[in-house]
């Protein structure tokens, strides 16, 4: 068994929550964050992580629910703001108010860092540069309030930008506060080749990792994401997330790892894909 730590993000179970694709259907099942963290605490999960979109902080229970988990020094929780598209590449004037309201709830619940996003796949075809020029005034706003507060903030690459690309943006703001929240599957999507990547990647820049195992269907193609790219079982996709992972903590990486589900592959349930990921990782991490 791993030492190594991980857990799961509530998005894996967004049908639960109310929400679901053009590719879905809606669910009978309906969670309460009380249910996703009473399934993480019945399969032995010390870290989650928590989508904003599904949060509401005001609801006395769904506050006390966090708390109770806070509460243990054991385990671990981010707050992951943005879905489903966070800044939309500049063009959502509210973001950064929202974004900062999150950042502030994350400091009181005493949390070690916040993953955002900048926009999402819709995004992708606009140049970076129009996109960055637009948020960048916002971002130096939120960096610094990170800083004040001592959050760290994670961009997820959410199959906006290609991995360098991102990397390139949060090495330019050169901010011990403001890291990479690296999604294999979404990076997978806009065409990163993965081995080299991981051979390239700056360990140290990485803060947290989104595990997800996708497979590609006939008329997708890497570098176009747009689409459904269906979450699979661990091992049985285009990812191959233990190898992905296990080269990273070879080369340094020692942060939290949180097992993301997206849109499931045709006969896929999210219970069982994600007691599968569960036992996959802890039968296949590295020690470090």
């Amino acid at each position: 068994m791993t030492d190594v730590r991980f857990g799961i993000d509530s998005f894996s179970f967004h049908r639960f929550f109310g929400e679901n694709s053009k590719w879905e259907v809606p669910s009978e099942i309906k969670w309460q964050t009380k249910d996703f963290i009473d399934f993480a605490r019945a399969h032995n999960l010390d870290l989650i992580t928590l989508q904003t979109a599904y949060l509401d902080l005001s609801d006395s229970e769904i506050y006390a629910e966090i708390k109770r988990w806070t509460s243990d020094s054991k385990n671990y929780l981010a707050f992951t703001w943005g879905h489903p598209n966070g800044f939309n590449g500049g063009k959502n004037q509210d973001a950064l108010k929202s974004a900062t309201e999150w950042l502030e709830r994350s400091a009181e619940f005493e949390l070690e860092q916040m993953r955002i996003v900048f926009g999402n796949h819709f995004n992708f075809d606009e140049a970076p540069s129009v996109r960055m020029e637009r948020i960048g005034d916002q971002l130096e706003v939120l960096v610094k309030r990170a800083r004040q507060l001592g959050v760290r903030l994670s961009v997820e690459n959410h199959a906006d930008f290609s991995v360098p690309v991102l990397l390139e943006i949060i090495n330019g703001i050169d901010d011990q506060y403001l890291g990479l929240c690296l999604d294999f599957g979404n990076s997978f999507r806009v065409g990163d080749e993965l081995n080299q990547l991981m051979e390239d990647i700056d360990t140290s820049r990485i803060f947290m990792i989104q595990a997800k195992e996708l497979d590609q269907m006939p008329d997708n193609v890497p570098g176009e994401p747009i689409g459904w790219w269906p979450t699979v079982n661990f091992g049985a996709g285009k990812i191959d997330v233990a190898k992905r992972i296990n080269r990273l903590i070879q080369r340094g990486f020692d942060g939290p790892i949180a097992i993301e589900l997206s849109n499931l592959g045709a006969g896929l349930d999210e219970i069982g894909v994600a007691e599968h990921a569960i036992n996959y990782l802890r039968a296949n991490l590295l020690p470090r």
